[in-house]
């Protein structure tokens, strides 16, 4: 029911390019520069599928609350926003504070994790 209301299929391919990205970045890092670089890579990478799972959601329950309602279907997409960019900073703050992983390969896993959803989007248009 709810996938017909939502288009979401674009958005699980964008997840499975981000999945296979995700394993491949983590792989061509283990074997590249060892264990500690490749789980940073893979918590960076992380954070970016994480954002396109609460994006999903976030249409999800755009469909079952606001429906037709552009006033509450545009507060939700703000929300959604503003919870994407938190929810990144929060992980970033605690994957380099508390976890203390490696800055580069997190900041390249999940550039590169998050590219996919750029261009998932861009093939769309």
């Amino acid at each position: 029911m709810q996938e017909t209301l939502v288009r979401v299929r674009p958005l699980n391919t964008v997840l499975k390019w981000q999945c296979l990205v995700l394993g491949l970045f983590t792989v061509i890092l283990f074997f590249w520069q060892g264990l500690p670089a490749a789980l940073s890579g893979l918590y960076g990478a992380t954070i970016a599928v994480f954002n396109t799972l609460l994006m999903k959601w976030h249409l999800y329950r755009a469909a079952s609350v606001a429906r037709a309602d552009a006033g509450k279907n545009l507060s939700k997409a703000y929300r959604c926003v503003m919870e994407r960019w938190f929810f990144t900073i929060v992980l970033f703050a605690f994957g380099f504070s508390v976890l203390a992983l490696s800055p580069l390969p997190l900041l390249v896993g999940f550039v590169v994790t998050q590219l996919m959803l750029f261009l998932g989007y861009t093939k769309q248009a």
